[in-house]
């Protein structure tokens, strides 16, 4: 598969792997048009199929960061996504909070969290994607609730994963904010601003969307599941403006050999 292009950038993030050397991919230059819609997969299965039979229909491959702990509650929906072409990466087994961002909004390592802990994290989760659909994840990982640091991508990048993050600039992200549940949430949104916002996005901050990374979510506790009705939406106009969607391993083979890496400040905004 195209995707699978990015393990041939791998063996080069391993070098200081222990150091905080491990990069984090917000970003990739040098794509073109191209850019990579990723969803993270945590504990709700409701509208998954529904996204996955939207993407079928638009014809469309992604990257899906699965936990563990979703492969063994869904396993169907881990192996339609792999038999859809999908690239599938790792997002830990249990979801844990990774850094103390929740109790100091500082990405400092948090307590109980080791390189033994996110590497058994990251190999029950591999074990249980290739148990779903019958082949390892993608060399790609993703962060629970974006809490990361370079220690953090270090233990992983030991086990060959390279993290993906999602573009970021000027206070803004490229983040759907599907995640959030109950009117009257800060950045609780209906479906056409979520559409709006993402869309809004290069011309706010200036940075193109070609060679970037949207954050959605597979499954939703919403009942109207707006991101069924967004992603038409944000589809439509970025096929106007000639941008084209693939998986995170094909926007890194399509870009430069190495992914741009930006560190991730102590205080960066969480999703």
């Amino acid at each position: 598969m195209r995707a699978l292009a990015a393990v041939v950038l791998l063996p080069a993030l391993a070098h200081g792997a222990g150091n905080g050397a491990a990069p984090n991919l917000m970003s990739v230059a040098g794509a073109g048009p191209a850019f990579a819609l990723t969803f993270d997969a945590h504990a709700e299965a409701q509208g998954a199929a529904e996204m996955l039979a939207l993407l079928r229909q638009r014809r469309l491959h992604v990257t899906i960061f699965f936990t563990g702990r979703f492969a063994e509650r869904f396993p169907a929906i881990v192996a339609a996504a792999s038999r859809d072409g999908h690239e599938i990466g790792n997002h830990t087994y249990s979801h844990p909070h990774l850094t103390t961002w929740a109790t100091n909004s500082r990405h400092d390592t948090a307590g109980g969290v080791s390189r033994e802990s996110l590497q058994l994290e990251l190999r029950r989760t591999a074990e249980a994607i290739a148990a779903a659909c019958g082949r390892p994840p993608a060399p790609l990982w993703r962060a629970p609730y974006g809490e990361h640091n370079g220690t953090i991508r270090g233990w992983a990048a030991e086990l060959g994963y390279l993290h993906v993050d999602w573009t970021r600039a000027d206070g803004d992200a490229l983040d759907a904010l599907d995640w959030v549940e109950r009117p009257g949430q800060r950045a609780y949104m209906n479906a056409e601003a979520m559409a709006r916002r993402l869309l809004a996005f290069e011309r706010k901050t200036g940075v193109p969307l070609g060679g970037s990374i949207v954050l959605m979510h597979l499954g939703s506790p919403r009942p109207d599941q707006p991101l069924l009705e967004a992603l038409p939406i944000v589809l439509d106009e970025t096929d106007r403006r000639g941008l084209r969607v693939v998986p995170v391993g094909e926007l890194l083979a399509r870009g430069r050999s190495q992914p741009i890496s930006a560190p991730m400040p102590a205080s960066a905004p969480p999703p």
